[in-house]
């Protein structure tokens, strides 16, 4: 629930700065800020706490992050916060099948069959972007790919590394990925701006020790349908700050997908009394 806040918090921080900032411009500072703000907790250790047993995982990770954030960051832009938020709930479908060939997560029937009711409100709220061929909007699903292959990774990495190096190396990584780019379309900050683009790589940190705390209490194909919490959230965030009004459709596939994280929550609450 608290990553899903704060994600929530990050996509209206971007749809606030992006209207003025470039979105590349954006993603870079949010980077760096992420790196630079964990320096403080790991400096006083010495080396030892940049050493990492897993060089070739950050470079992939940080590679995949910043792909998925700058799509991310792209589409907040273009589509309604709520939309967007919505087809970023695509991730179980990717992530179900990689979770269970990579990390041999179990995931039974009720798992899968709520992943595809969320499916079905996918469905619903995208049809007409494909029925007008507006293909910019694989820009997010292509996105919510890499962050399900990001999370894989994380799955993998959390229980070998430090919470710091991990955020560390992420944002060493991804700012590296966007330092040419983001000089190619640099334009000075006010300090407005540069205090929400601070905000924004906070909350990106904070995002991620969250997830980080939820992969070690449970596997992550069940954590995913949980995602689909931030609808209420972004529902509220865009109508009140953007005064964006959903169509029925939206609503309509929104309420699939609650329902199946309803579903999930309820689920996954029966089988911890069980083994009790």
């Amino acid at each position: 629930m608290s990553t899903n806040l704060i994600s929530s918090v990050n996509d209206i921080l971007t749809c606030t700065v992006g209207q003025t900032v470039h979105p590349i411009q954006v993603s870079f500072f949010r980077f760096v800020v992420t790196a630079l703000s964990v320096l403080p907790f790991m400096l006083p250790k010495g080396a030892l706490s940049f050493r990492t047993k897993m060089p070739a995982l950050h470079f992939w990770r940080a590679l995949m992050g910043a792909f998925a954030i700058g799509c991310g960051a792209y589409s907040v832009l273009r589509f309604p916060l709520l939309k967007n938020t919505c087809i970023s709930f695509t991730e179980p479908l990717f992530f179900l099948p990689l979770a269970v060939i990579f990390l041999r997560e179990k995931v039974d029937t009720v798992r899968w069959g709520c992943t595809l009711l969320g499916f079905l409100g996918i469905v619903l709220i995208t049809y007409q972007d494909f029925r007008t061929f507006n293909l910019w909007v694989l820009v997010p699903l292509l996105g919510t790919l890499a962050f399900a292959v990001m999370d894989l990774l994380a799955k993998k990495m959390v229980y070998e590394e430090t919470l710091t190096t991990l955020l560390f190396y992420f944002g060493l990584g991804t700012s590296l990925v966007f330092l040419v780019p983001a000089l190619l379309v640099w334009e000075p900050l006010t300090w407005k701006q540069a205090a929400l683009l601070t905000g924004l790589g906070v909350n990106g940190n904070l995002i991620q020790i969250c997830m980080f705390q939820a992969f070690k209490a449970a596997d992550v194909s069940g954590l995913m349908p949980l995602r689909y919490t931030e609808f209420l959230f972004t529902f509220l965030g865009g109508w009140l700050f953007f005064s964006q009004v959903p169509t029925l459709s939206l609503l309509a596939g929104g309420v699939l997908i609650i329902v199946s994280a309803c579903v999930v929550t309820l689920w996954e609450r029966r089988k911890e009394r069980g083994k009790r």
